[in-house]
């Protein structure tokens, strides 16, 4: 694994404790995130995966992963999601992928504290949980 990521995955891991790594293919796992309260989805938590492209941090991630079976207000989600994804994550289980963007522009600096990092991208999937189905 390359120093880039070790070091994000360690900032990762002191916000989400439960981080599985996979360094082939670059897959990230975290378990238990937490979808922010009050809103119509049928968990409070749920695992999420992503991964890492290759080009990384010069390309940022995109899209990520939860276990089958997440419903909005009872349905699945309709809007950027499908269960059914052509890259299957290598944990356990059937997956569905949201396609999703770090919003905000992919600023990604030498220092991955200072700019753009897998954190900044794990937190906007609260973004788009909060945007319901």
């Amino acid at each position: 694994m390359n120093s880039r990521i070790e070091k994000e995955l360690e900032i990762l891991s002191s916000f989400y404790p439960k981080v599985t790594f996979i360094e082939n293919g670059q897959w990230v796992l975290i378990e238990d995130y937490p979808i922010p309260l009050g809103l119509s989805w049928n968990r409070q938590q749920t695992n999420i995966c992503f991964q890492i492209p290759l080009a990384y941090p010069g390309t940022p991630p995109y899209g990520f992963y939860v276990p089958v079976g997440i419903l909005y207000e009872g349905s699945p989600p309709k809007n950027g999601y499908r269960e059914s994804p052509d890259n299957k994550p290598p944990f356990p289980g059937t997956w569905g992928f949201f396609s999703w963007q770090h919003d905000t522009g992919w600023r990604a600096t030498s220092d991955p504290q200072t700019g753009s990092n897998l954190l900044n991208f794990v937190r906007t999937f609260k973004d788009r949980f909060l945007e319901g189905s």
